[in-house]
């Protein structure tokens, strides 16, 4: 299209009816919503109101400053179903797919255009001022524009419209304020000073004086009641989310009196919203961009609301005197007393800008600082700590603005933390938060990086006992800051404590005023995009080279990855390997970990919130982490059942079974077992299960915590009887009670129950076949060493030892690997659980998907062959393409198993030989024959010969389980068999396609009875065989020219 024509399109009005409609409009993307590449970009949302679907291949999007055509060859991505919605990313990024549109959308307001392949406009509409994370929706969905159309605070792109009340335009008629003729756009409308309740002062950033125990202290709101009378607040709601105002209720009998102050607790400690007294089912978190405090009336008016404003520690947020229309800032909060007595102040200057972004750079930087306030002084500090008027001094912006530097720049010619504050000169203002920028000089790593850097946070991993404050960036391998904030930091580690290079647990406190967590996927086994809390270690107890033994920097990250990537049933620390950096200074190599004790861990895996999880943990000590005074007594009581009573008993097993993940316990003995892990039961081991009826895992289920102590390093603090690669995997049996918890008992208890023994001792095959096997867990462990070591050589630099001194150590771990999965691991089992080990084979033929037990196979990865043990229930499944398996069958081509039906994709056998299976798919239609003639019952040892009727001389394939195939004839439709000695089941199966052309299995059974015993005449001599010629002894001698004849009852053999 000229661009001449498309500006003549957008002057002129138009009111179109098109099949495609624009449903939404998000104009001013803050943080609300990412695109395929997860990024935040405006989108403009498509409605297909027609009756039926239409590709957009070939249409035309844009604006005035340009626009692009939707490419063709994608219509799985470009077909809109009728009543079906589509986005389109207006981002300028059209290589990030085909519904990348190459312009932005204008928060200012502007006209979009739409044409079709025919260049018919179906779309040319100017929309206004819009607002950061607000779009402009069709209520209904698919109404013509603007008619129905409203502001909502909740974007829903490419879900139906949602309707959230937008209270700061006043536009919603919930609103106590409501104002017809006030808008968004020119802020006409705003909750003044009036007679009656109102929100009065609220705090989000309540700690202790210097900020390092803020876990312990709430968020408040305080309420003013700003008339003569009192006024009883039962029935009215208060909330911090404009989409649901219903949050949390006030309780019967809540009076505030006339004048008086009520305080609530944003406390969320009543999950599951029912009335509380004065502690909301909310927190406040002010660093989020959607936080409000709502206060509605029983009838759902909106009686007032303020939007959280970023405040610092220990301030408030208040009316500047009680029932004022404006708000200020208190250095002095006065929860439950008059705002007027206390000093007002009108905010925080503006934070100073650096001219360098944080990040990496090969040469030096020459840094400048500005601020966009007027009348301040700027101070910065490049050792990690805080600025204040006692730093170095930078410069000053006088009252137009100018800054009058007291150097051009600042040289940054090595790895520096810099922060910088601007001090206010203007007694109305407050100083303003300080930017922290990270400088990396001539640093290249290979993985994530973090900076972390206060006063006191190098004093506490010196190994001060302290709870620091400072601040965390974090950057990804490429160099790029991925977040940052600010928060406190306390030890990790017991024993590795006492190591030079330690870890730590990092809380982010939302209470600062910066951010309320780290918000990035960091973790690759992971989609958690939040975190709040994070440990950073230095490889714990296989530090190396502090640990004793032989440290490798790697068993406990190993372990847990290892179990991730196996699937595990228990909650494992994610694990990334990075470089740490304080205050600017090399630390060395460590680790991020994803912390599981941890409420928003359950809340965000398994919904189940703070207030509705039991969690145990036993380190040394057995305590309570979550949950009440009945948590243990439940857990005692559960113990008490399963050692108490005959788990042989259904009902009981089934009753434990609905309590009680018995495959976590599973899981969680194996791993340890064989890993050889010495520091577990007693220590390192945490349980727990959620009581949320909507949450998932409410049966008790395992952790993993540290596992550095396994493979042959570190303390036997559990006691195991052996700790060489050779131990036994039954060992964990004899231990005993641990800890005194009953793990081992419950263990115990349970293997009496058939069913659950052979569930362990399967799910031992299964991982020992899979994620356990040499293969695998030796590449495993090179993938994660191999991202660990360009780094040593700096490590060993920074903490001693050498990078040959750990290769070393990380091949002790290789061999003691190797050994552990050897055959020997087999014996053991046979020993341990007098079974027999066996190989099976599956082999896949077709499209299609074999599960054998939880292990699942597809065509690539078979044949595949995996060791299992005899007497135990193997489960084989198959499954094709969209779940299809009609023309599917089992084929034995080793083995002395016999399927019933070998056309049923779900069969389970005990193992009492090595078996090779194919799972044939759209193989053919298995049908029962009579036409295949020759006799159904043999006697084993036996040759037959049997035929097919003529009219099957089409082309046909036929095979045989419980015989052995001694030829066949196409010519006349003949197969001979010899049919395995002994007794048993054997089959006969013809493929062939039938007249309509479609692919049957016709099969007959057969019946394999025990021969009798016959004789042959070898070298004159009479000899017992089952496949003999002659049917009696007698015969044999009539026959055999000796006279003499002797009997070798001795020699009789299955030929």
């Amino acid at each position: 299209m000229k661009k001449q024509t498309l500006y003549t399109l957008l002057f002129v009005p138009f009111l179109i009816f098109s099949q495609i409609q624009i449903n939404e409009i998000f104009a001013d993307n803050g943080d609300c919503c990412l695109d395929d590449s997860l990024e935040t970009e405006d989108f403009l949302e498509l409605i297909n109101v027609g009756p039926s679907p239409i590709d957009l291949a070939g249409y035309y999007f844009g604006d005035q400053d340009g626009g692009s055509v939707i490419p063709s060859g994608y219509p799985e991505l470009t077909t809109i179903s009728a009543g079906g919605l589509l986005l389109l990313w207006f981002d300028k990024d059209l290589e990030q797919g085909p519904l990348h549109i190459d312009a932005k959308l204008n928060n200012s307001g502007e006209t979009i255009v739409g044409l079709d392949t025919e260049e018919n406009i179906i779309i040319n509409i100017t929309y206004g001022i819009q607002s950061e994370d607000v779009s402009f929706a069709s209520f209904p969905d698919g109404e013509i524009y603007d008619v129905g159309w409203e502001f909502t605070m909740c974007p829903t792109p490419g879900e139906p419209n949602s309707s959230c009340p937008l209270v700061e335009g006043c536009t919603s008629l919930n609103a106590a304020n409501y104002d017809s003729s006030a808008t968004i756009e020119d802020g006409s409308c705003v909750f003044g000073a009036f007679n009656g309740l109102m929100i009065n002062e609220y705090s989000a950033s309540n700690c202790d004086n210097d900020g390092s125990d803020c876990g312990d202290y709430d968020d408040w709101i305080e309420i003013f009641n700003n008339t003569t009378e009192s006024i009883d607040l039962s029935g009215y709601f208060l909330s911090d989310k404009i989409d649901n105002i219903t949050k949390w209720q006030f309780p019967n009998s809540f009076s505030v009196g006339p004048g008086d102050y009520e305080i609530i607790y944003a406390s969320g400690l009543d999950p599951d919203l029912e009335i509380s007294t004065n502690n909301t089912s909310f927190k406040l978190t002010q660093t989020r961009s959607d936080e409000y405090i709502i206060l509605i009336s029983p009838e759902l008016e909106i009686i007032d609301y303020k939007k959280l404003d970023r405040h610092q520690l220990n301030n408030s947020v208040g009316r500047s005197f009680d029932g004022a229309s404006e708000w200020s800032i208190f250095t002095q909060s006065t929860p439950g007393s008059s705002n007027s007595n206390q000093t007002a102040y009108s905010g925080y200057v503006s934070a100073p800008d650096f001219n360098f972004d944080a990040g990496f750079y090969a040469e030096e930087i020459l840094l400048e600082i500005s601020c966009d306030s007027p009348n301040v002084e700027i101070y910065y500090t490049l050792d990690g700590s805080s600025p204040d008027t006692g730093s170095s001094y930078y410069g000053y912006v006088d009252a137009t603005g100018t800054l009058i530097p007291l150097n051009s720049s600042i040289s940054i010619n090595n790895t520096t933390v810099v922060k910088a504050i601007a001090i206010s000169q203007d007694a109305s203002f407050l100083n303003s938060f300080i930017e922290t920028n990270t400088y990396f000089i001539n640093e290249d790593h290979s993985m994530h990086v973090i900076s972390i850097a206060g006063e006191l946070v190098d004093n506490l991993l010196n190994g001060n006992q302290i709870r620091p404050l400072g601040t965390f960036e974090i950057f990804d391998s490429n160099g790029n800051l991925l977040d940052e904030a600010v928060g406190e930091f306390n030890e990790h580690g017991n024993d590795s404590w006492a190591y030079d290079q330690r870890g730590f647990d990092y809380i982010t406190r939302d209470q600062f005023g910066y951010n309320y967590a780290i918000n990035d996927e960091l973790f690759t086994t992971k989609d958690r995009g939040s975190f709040q809390r994070l440990i950073i270690k230095a490889a714990a107890n296989d530090n190396y080279t502090e640990a004793p033994g032989s440290p490798a920097h790697i068993r406990d990250s190993y372990l847990h990855s290892l179990s991730q990537v196996g699937d595990l049933r228990m909650d494992e620390r994610s694990h990334e390997s990075c470089i740490l950096y304080v205050n600017g200074e090399y630390w060395g190599v460590y680790d991020i970990r994803e912390k599981v004790d941890d409420s928003d861990f359950l809340d965000y895996y398994y919904d189940q919130p703070d207030g509705y999880v039991d969690f145990l943990k036993t380190w040394g000590n057995t305590w309570v982490e979550f949950g009440d005074n009945t948590t243990e007594n439940e857990w005692d009581n559960l113990v008490d059942f399963i050692t108490g009573n005959d788990m042989t008993d259904p009902d009981n097993y089934d009753y434990v079974k609905g309590v009680y993940n018995t495959g976590s316990l599973i899981d969680y003995f194996i791993l340890n077992s064989y890993a050889v892990c010495m520091d577990w039961l007693n220590w390192n081991t945490g349980w727990w299960r959620g009581k949320h009826p909507q949450g998932d895992k409410k049966k008790w289920r395992y952790i993993l915590w540290d596992l550095d102590a396994s493979f042959g390093h570190y303390i036997n603090y559990t006691g195991i009887p052996d700790t060489g690669a050779g131990a036994d995997p039954c060992d964990p049996e004899s231990l005993g009670d641990p800890g005194g918890q009953g793990h081992v008992p419950i263990l115990n208890s349970l293997l009496d129950n058939d069913q659950f023994m052979a569930d362990y001792i399967n799910r031992y095959a299964d991982l020992s076949n899979t994620i356990f096997s040499c293969d695998f867990m030796i590449n495993h462990l090179d993938s994660l060493v191999d991202i660990i070591a360009p780094e040593m050589p700096r490590q060993v630099q920074r903490w001693g030892g050498s990078v040959e001194g750990w290769e070393n150590n990380v091949q002790e771990l290789r061999d003691f690997i190797l050994e552990r999965c050897s055959d020997e691991f087999v014996e053991g089992m046979e020993e341990c659980y007098d079974v027999e080990a066996m190989d099976i084979t599956v082999i896949i033929e077709g499209d299609g998907e074999v599960q054998i037990n939880s292990i699942d196979l597809t065509p690539p990865n078979t044949p595949w062959t995996g060791t299992y043990y005899s007497g135990l229930p193997i489960e084989l499944s198959a499954n094709g393409i969209d779940n299809n398996v009609f023309n599917f069958y089992w084929e034995i081509i080793e083995g002395n198993l016999v399927l019933p039906d070998p056309t049923n994709p779900d069969i389970v056998f005990d193992l009492s030989s090595p078996i090779t299976i194919i799972a044939h798919f759209d193989a053919c239609q298995s049908v029962a024959t009579q036409d295949i003639v020759g006799p159904s019952v043999v006697e084993g040892g036996s040759i037959y010969q049997y035929t097919f009727p003529s009219e099957f001389t089409n082309t046909s394939e036929w095979s045989v389980s419980g015989g052995e195939i001694l030829f066949t004839s196409s010519f006349d439709n003949t197969i001979g068999i010899q049919w395995n000695f002994g007794s048993g089941e054997g089959q006969i199966v013809l493929s062939q396609y039938n007249l309509e052309g479609v692919l049957e299995c016709l099969f007959v059974n057969i019946q394999i009875n025990e021969a009798d015993i016959k004789y042959n005449c070898i070298d004159q001599d009479c000899v017992a065989a089952q496949g003999g010629q002659y049917a009696s002894l007698d015969d044999c001698i009539m026959f055999c020219d000796d006279s003499n004849n002797t009997v070798l009852e001795d020699n009789i053999s299955l030929k």
